[in-house]
């Protein structure tokens, strides 16, 4: 007869994942055949101290019954209490020592000495499809801890890399909601962007703003072939894998955490008053041979100070909630947040709402993860370059000025600037972005056979976006003098992302003697649509009050719109092989197939080989006291970036075009894009050779590598004329080449945690060299920034500073008589060097001075504990880069109607000064941005961030019942910082990615002091 199959083994699977929450809080059921009871004992209170192999007392070890989620911690002595069955067994665990499992028959007191467990201590380390034991890893892997993100209160993860990880740049910006610029092992692109792979929870993306850094679990950065070849064509970059926060074995857990506090601009200029400003100007003029105009010649009884109009105080909060548990079978993590950024000047802000559910499931050989998170951020984003032209605007301009059309000042005949109001530009602008993503990601898998394991990982990425900009009636294209009226306009956009991911993997695992083999081979697909819609109208009446739809428009239109797709296919295998723990070998292959390369090369295969030799572990070395570990290590690959626009392949035509023809207007088409023809993988190859060495029981550890990054086949786009037929991108082609080369190292130190008194030290330290090596043809370059300050060119660094070189300052007529080469310049102007030996200062005397890319970049972390107190404090800094300071171009130039530094010092007959030249309306070379003059040592230190926390004891909360943790912290972050720089902030996004080093007008860094609290039930 055949037996009835069990109702639950009938559940589906997306039964299951709803039932995940209660089935990790319940206890576990019996199955006999087909009738399910509960095993009834009498419940007893066991209580007991737990110990570790000193005999010291072990606060925080998990103390469960085993088979549920009945469970407790122990307190600062290492005390426990709870009710189980008296014939239950119990489990204890801790991070670093061996479990133990102890069945009570009858007792109700246990106490249990925990020994401990070395083989815990080696961490596992996720690389590429992989997890290994740390101390078999043959590539360059980092990882930054859980605690060091916790202890920053940033809006995202990226924030809180920086400086921790040796080889990766990160530069921040003050402004709410904008994406850090992350670079791994500098810019390994021309053309393409250089940012890296983001995998969140086995998710592809590009962008992490919207994870909320207290649902991570750990962080982990890829760096070299050998661990980033699994990912092939989009592994060139550096990868970075998240995996967020899972339920732990116990009781349900409840954690809140809350932080609050204010920023401010750390840094404001000291700029001219209206009196000073009307003696430099009249200067200005006079030297020119002009009439200075009304109001520098009778300056008028106002003194506006810009920076105090558009700084205000910000503010920063945050909330975050959550749920958690685990049994022997399911787990689940629910958590909700809420993070809320006012600016620093008026008008922009950020706002984000997040939702995170995981859970897993166990059921015999089967396991299934399941990963979500839902977010909405919205963003009211920065309008124009108000930190240029705060410093620009006169003094003798109202903020508001009732006799314009918008209500706010902005210049005229009597008060004569071409510089745009700043505070008037937020307010007649509200551009805004809305943004609701889902991330979210399902792992089924099966134990096949104890050493084979079959995974299918499904993930997607859904962004629905809205871009709206309002913008007023009134002199609104920029709030500048001579501005014509325009109507009040709405722009609207929407659209949606959709990115899919299938991975099908199958996982070896077997050892045959002291011979250990981990690999996996598998097939992967993505597929990325993308759908917009664009819209445009004018005509929203004349204010105070507007009706912003685009239905109630009454002037002109427009609306625009398309679809974009790619895909990918790919297959895969990646094997790591030890002999003994002692000889290591690794390899990864992927052939990888995509649509957004020409046809007749969308495949390309991409690899890598690494091997490890672990010194430490050979006979001739156990004599050897105080080295715990010593590994030798090298790699070799060559990796992909495929981050190219759709469609370079075709051509471009557009359809709805109107032309005159015999006196009637008609349709017609026009080619407005010409076909990137035989496109190529843009490839990357990198060597790697390090060490890493591990002193007193791997108190010590120093890791250090040297790495020499390639790039081959690098796609650049000259620039062609329009007349080609090309008005869209320029056509790619595949004839640059680019090399990054450097040092890394990594230190660290860490006491014993058991003491009253701990603390630890890590360091790190990077030095990078870009340079291009060959670009489409002999002689061509790519200009960058404002007046192509900045240039690429073979034999330089990306972004390199092109730029006159000033000798000094004529004082005398014979001094410029015996210079020559500026026979028009008067006493008083710059001099500077003719170059080309031509005779003349022409464009052709720039030349390659400075280079944006630091040639060091270093961090420091302290952290110290004594009790129930914490501290911890960050360093992080550069050196040796540059910095081309727009800011004070416009301060300095001293030509142009603008306002000027407080206490600038110009050149006078009577003031001969050697640095600073005289006033000089429309003042010629004296002016020039394309001078070494604005070039600024863009070298800083900076205090980034210093935590003060204080624990509550256990013995004081055990009197408050329900709360198993308390916490209470003061933070601080860019209090201090060193720096020769003179602009707002050293540490800059740049101009784009060929001008990384031109600060045009960059939103500052904030300084921010935030008080919070943790606390879990």
């Amino acid at each position: 007869m055949k037996k009835p199959v069990p109702k639950m083994r009938r559940l589906t699977i997306p039964a299951l994942l709803c039932c995940l929450p209660l089935a990790a809080a319940a206890e576990p059921t019996v199955w006999h055949e087909n009738t399910s009871i509960r095993a009834s004992q009498a419940d007893v209170t066991v209580s007991g101290r737990v110990l570790d192999d000193k005999g010291q007392p072990l606060p925080g070890v998990n103390v469960v019954v085993r088979g549920t989620s009945n469970g407790t911690q122990t307190n600062s002595d290492g005390q426990y209490t709870l009710t189980a069955p008296e014939n239950a067994t119990l489990v204890f665990s801790f991070v670093g020592y061996t479990s133990q499992e102890v069945a009570l028959n009858g007792r109700t007191t246990v106490n249990v000495a925990l020994g401990s467990d070395t083989k815990a201590l080696n961490e596992v380390v996720v690389v590429g499809y992989l997890s290994i034991n740390r101390e078999q890893v043959t590539g360059s892997v980092s990882k930054v801890s859980q605690e060091d993100i916790r202890r920053s209160p940033v809006a995202s993860v990226t924030e809180a890399l920086q400086g921790r990880v040796a080889g990766v740049q990160v530069n921040n910006s003050g402004a709410p909601g904008q994406n850090p610029i992350v670079n791994i092992r500098g810019i390994g692109s021309i053309a393409l962007n250089s940012n890296p792979l983001y995998v969140v929870d086995g998710v592809w993306t590009s962008d992490i703003r919207d994870i909320n850094p207290s649902d991570i679990e750990s962080t982990t950065i890829l760096k070299d072939a050998a661990s980033l070849a699994p990912y092939g064509s989009r592994g060139a970059n550096g990868v970075i894998l998240i995996t967020t926060r899972r339920g732990k074995l116990g009781k349900p857990a409840i954690n809140f955490n809350a932080y609050g506090g204010v920023q401010n601009i750390p840094k404001t200029y000291d700029l001219a008053d209206t009196q000073k400003w009307a003696d430099v100007t009249r200067m200005m003029y006079t030297n020119a041979g002009q009439t200075p105009f009304a109001g520098a010649a009778n300056p008028p009884a106002i003194n506006t100070d810009w920076q105090k109009a558009l700084f205000q105080s910000g503010r920063v909060q945050n909330y975050s909630l959550g749920l958690s548990g685990a049994s022997e079978f399911a787990n689940y993590n629910i958590s909700g947040s809420y993070f809320n950024q006012k600016g620093t000047i008026v008008g922009p802000k950020f706002d984000r709402y997040s939702l995170r559910l995981n859970s897993g499931i166990t059921r015999g050989k089967f396991h299934m993860d399941q990963s979500a998170q839902l977010s909405r951020a919205f963003t009211k984003r920065v309008n124009g370059i108000p930190f240029i032209d705060v410093i620009r605007m006169l003094p003798i301009i109202p903020v508001y000025d009732p006799t314009t059309v918008s209500g706010f000042g902005f210049g005229n005949t009597n008060q004569v600037t071409f510089g745009t109001n700043p505070v008037g530009l937020q307010k007649v602008y509200n551009d805004t972005n809305t943004e609701n993503r889902l991330i979210a990601s399902l792992a089924p898998e099966i134990n096949i056979f104890d050493f084979l394991r079959y995974r299918l990982n499904l993930g997607m990425e859904y962004l629905s976006f809205q871009d709206r900009n309002e913008r007023k009636y009134g002199q609104a294209g920029g709030l500048r003098m001579n501005e014509p009226v325009r109507p009040a306009e709405l722009f609207e956009g929407r659209g949606d992302r959709l990115f899919l991911l299938a991975e099908n993997t199958l996982n070896f695992q077997k050892s045959f003697g002291n011979h250990n083999v981990n690999a996996v081979v598998g097939y992967t697909e993505q597929k990325n649509t993308y759908k917009f819609t664009n819209a445009t109208a004018q005509g929203f009446g004349t204010g105070p009050t507007y009706y912003w739809s685009l239905g109630a428009a009454t002037g002109s239109s427009s609306v625009d719109g398309g679809t974009r797709r790619w895909t990918k296919r790919s297959y895969l295998a990646q094997v790591a092989y030890d002999y003994d723990d002692r000889y290591l070998l690794t390899g990864a292959y992927r052939h990888d197939g995509s649509s957004l390369v020409d046809p007749a090369n969308k495949w390309g295969d991409f690899f890598a080989f690494s091997g490890g030799w672990r010194i430490s572990k050979e006979a001739f070395f156990s004599g050897v006291s105080g080295i715990s570990d010593l590994k030798l290590r090298a790699s070799y690959g060559e990796l992909g970036n495929d981050q190219l626009p759709e469609y370079l392949s075709f051509g471009l035509i557009n359809s709805n075009v109107n032309y005159p023809f015999n006196g009637t207007v008609v349709n017609g088409a026009i080619q407005n894009q010409l076909a990137s023809k035989n496109l190529k993988w843009e490839s990357r190859a990198t060597t790697n050779i390090g060490f890493d060495l591990g002193l007193m029981e791997n108190r010590v550890t120093l890791a250090a590598d040297y790495y020499i990054s390639k790039t081959k086949n690098a796609l650049v786009n000259p620039a062609i004329p329009f007349f080609e037929g090309n008005v869209g991108v320029n056509p790619y082609t595949n004839l640059g080449r680019l090399e990054n080369r450097g040092f890394e190292f990594q230190l660290g130190y860490t006491s014993d945690p058991q003491k009253d008194f701990r603390y630890g030290v890590s360091a790190n330290l990077t030095t990078l060299k870009n340079r291009v090596k060959e670009l489409a043809f002999e002689g061509q370059n790519y200009p960058g920034g404002p007046s192509g300050v900045a240039r690429t060119e073979a034999g330089q660094p990306v972004g390199a500073f092109y730029l006159m070189h000033k000798l000094g300052i004529f004082q005398t007529q014979a001094d410029v008589d015996a210079h020559k080469v500026q026979p028009s310049a008067k006493p008083g102007d710059v001099k500077y060097e003719d170059i080309n030996g031509d005779g003349q200062i022409t464009d052709a005397d720039r030349r390659f001075t400075g280079s944006p890319f630091p040639k060091l970049q270093y961090g420091l972390n302290l952290n110290f504990g004594y009790k129930a107190f914490d501290l911890t404090a960050f360093l992080q800094g550069v050196q040796g880069n540059d910095i081309y300071n727009v800011t004070r171009y416009w301060t300095d130039r001293m030509d142009d109607n603008g306002n000027f530094r407080a206490d600038l010092n110009p050149w006078t007959p009577s003031n001969p000064s050697t640095s600073t030249p005289r006033p000089l309306l429309g003042g010629g070379l004296n002016a020039s941005p394309l001078s070494d003059r604005w070039l600024e040592n863009g070298s800083y230190l900076r205090l980034k961030n210093v935590q003060l926390g204080y624990t509550l004891p256990k013995t004081l909360l055990e009197r408050v019942k329900g709360i198993g943790s308390l916490r209470i912290y003061l933070t601080g972050q860019n209090l201090l910082t060193a720096t020769k720089y003179t602009g707002y902030d050293p540490e800059i996004v740049g101009a784009g990615p060929l001008a990384r080093g031109v600060d045009e007008g960059n939103y500052p860094n904030l300084r921010t002091v935030t008080a919070g609290i943790q606390l879990g039930f």
